[in-house]
């Protein structure tokens, strides 16, 4: 036979005079009282409680927390890194350059900068001469402008480097370090 509980015990040795046992309804009101629900818990209790489990082993926190300092060098690298914008107009003659497209190059050496020349993008030259580089990274940049084939732009007027000059090593470089850089250049004409 199981063994009675305390409260039982002592909810029938005060009942004990009479003839008939408490009604259930009392029985209901003490376990309730005595063993009451569970409050849900939070989110966030329940995230502290999951964290805090005996077994899990102290390099399972080393690699979390690794993690996460990683994630945010990485987010602060790309979302605080300089990136700017080289922006202009190109001309044909005294008139804006109407279609066409720049080319811009990245340029490693300082002292010769023709020797260490790389393409970095291109960009389209719009109906009134702009042409826009996003996410241009600091550094030294060379520019050509060519107008589009078959135009009237290019039967009069070469393709050229920044700023009217036929070849690249004699061409101005642009140096973008702190802000966005605005340029105006011109195509050479035909002789």
């Amino acid at each position: 036979m199981e063994e009675k509980d305390p409260i039982e015990k002592l909810v029938n040795s005060a009942f004990s005079d009479f003839e008939k046992g408490p009604p259930d309804r009392v029985w209901e009101k003490l376990q309730a009282k005595l063993h009451p629900e569970p409050a849900p818990a939070g989110f966030w209790a329940r995230l502290i409680a999951f964290f805090h489990l005996p077994e899990w082993p102290v390099g399972w926190y080393l690699v979390l927390a690794g993690t996460a300092v990683s994630l945010m060098l990485t987010m602060g690298y790309f979302g605080l890194s300089r990136h700017h914008m080289i922006r202009g107009h190109a001309y044909a003659g005294e008139l804006r350059l109407c279609r066409g497209t720049a080319m811009l190059f990245e340029v490693a050496d300082k002292t010769m900068a023709w020797d260490s020349v790389s393409y970095f993008r291109s960009a389209i030259i719009d109906d009134y001469g702009h042409f826009q580089f996003s996410h241009v990274r600091d550094g030294n940049y060379i520019l050509r402008i060519a107008p589009e084939r078959n135009s009237e732009a290019a039967k009069k007027f070469l393709p050229s480097w920044f700023d009217r000059c036929e070849k690249s090593d004699s061409c101005l470089v642009i140096h973008v370090n702190t802000s966005d850089v605005n340029v105006e250049a011109h195509l050479i004409l035909k002789r």
